[in-house]
């Protein structure tokens, strides 16, 4: 048993050199490349509707989003028996902006597909991660061969010029350490860089939680990997810039620090990251995500507000004051189910529109869009 625990130490330590040097590697200047889109005044609206499942299938999760050519959505969310059974598959589902309606599911991906494309056994399937970089879009992937998520590794597929028939090509797994190479997830979305490239924040969950910020290049190469900090039990990571230069990161809590969610701002483009501070939020062990709404920042985040007895039974939308101090606008949506849930959000926005997807007591994906006209409404 000793020499076990040595084992994981040496691993754990020299997967940490790994990492250092990793994220010692220099780039050329990097900067973030925010969008802010002038849009006319137009009517309020909120609208909430179901993403349709796929038939006799009871359980959904840990949807993602991204946006089409023609300003129609692409929502992706792992579904099945139960999570982590084998007959999980992440599908997909389109939505028409124009007519505002989810089309039917389709599969995107199955774990006999991945399996056989990547030339590993994959046990199950997990979180996926949609990102749009120009005609391409990539999905980044949880999979694990054996146990739980704590061995699990992260799967990068893309296609171009997506069509709902059309099949993702198997890039790469990607390579995190030297080693194991296992307990890298993804669930949060990349962000864009002025190099063409972008920044996709993972975790890792085996000795410890804690979070890493890859860094890739235009064609998708993992160029470097950054630790940001060192806290303890620090999951799901969510990155936006907010400005030029800098960026602010927010992270799910998983039972530490009293429960107080931290945020840390980066600067120099990602590159160099200040000390975390404690924020005013309390976050239980929840996913969420912060979105650049035409330069103003929101989270979107779980709270007791409606149900006190469910840590993730109300989803709540906040504005940021500052780096450390958010304050609620409205909540968005909540669930009376015994031990329900309205979480995971994954949001984005094309400058007058914010659209989150999220998990709805574990039973289908929600997504919610309303306008810029709408949020004036609630200030």
């Amino acid at each position: 048993m000793i020499k076990k625990i040595y084992f994981i130490l040496i691993v754990v330590f020299l997967g940490g050199v790994f990492l250092y040097l990793q994220s010692q590697k220099q780039h050329n200047e990097i900067n973030f490349q925010i969008a802010l889109t002038p849009t006319p005044y137009t009517k309020p609206y909120f609208t909430k509707t179901d993403i349709p499942m796929p038939p006799n299938v009871p359980f959904a999760h840990a949807a993602t989003l991204t946006y089409l050519e023609n300003g129609n959505l692409l929502s992706a969310f792992f579904a099945g028996s139960r999570e982590g059974s084998k007959d999980v598959k992440i599908y997909g589902s389109i939505y028409n902006a124009k007519k505002h309606l989810w089309s039917k599911p389709f599969v995107l991906l199955s774990r006999e597909e991945l399996s056989k494309k990547s030339k590993q056994y994959i046990k199950k399937l997990g979180n996926p991660v949609l990102y749009k970089n120009k005609n391409r879009i990539y999905l980044f992937v949880v999979g694990t061969s054996i146990g739980g998520w704590a061995t699990s590794k992260i799967y990068q597929l893309y296609v171009d010029n997506f069509l709902s028939h059309k099949k993702f090509i198997y890039q790469q797994t990607l390579r995190l350490s030297p080693f194991l190479n296992i307990s890298n997830l993804v669930r949060t979305i990349p962000v864009q860089t002025s190099d063409g490239g972008f920044y996709l924040p993972i975790y890792h969950e085996l000795a410890d939680k804690y979070a890493l910020i890859l860094k890739f290049n235009s064609m998708g190469h993992l160029d470097s990997i950054i630790k940001p900090n060192h806290l303890h039990r620090q999951l799901q990571p969510s990155l936006i810039p907010t400005s030029n230069t800098n960026c602010l990161v927010i992270f799910r809590n998983h039972h530490a620090y009293d429960d107080t969610m931290f945020s840390q701002i980066c600067t120099h483009g990602g590159k160099k990251y200040l000390s975390p501070q404690e924020t005013n939020i309390k976050n239980y062990n929840n996913s969420a995500n912060l979105i650049n709404f035409n330069k103003d920042i929101y989270l979107i985040h779980n709270t007791l507000d409606k149900n006190p007895k469910l840590q993730r039974g109300t989803l709540t939308l906040s504005k940021m004051i500052s780096a450390t101090n958010f304050e609620k606008i409205m909540d968005l949506d909540y669930t009376t189910t015994s031990n329900g849930e309205v979480s995971y959000p994954t949001t984005i926005t094309d400058g007058d529109n914010i659209d989150i997807v999220y998990t709805h007591d574990r039973k289908n994906i929600r997504h919610i869009r309303f306008n810029r006209s709408y949020l004036r409404t609630k200030k």
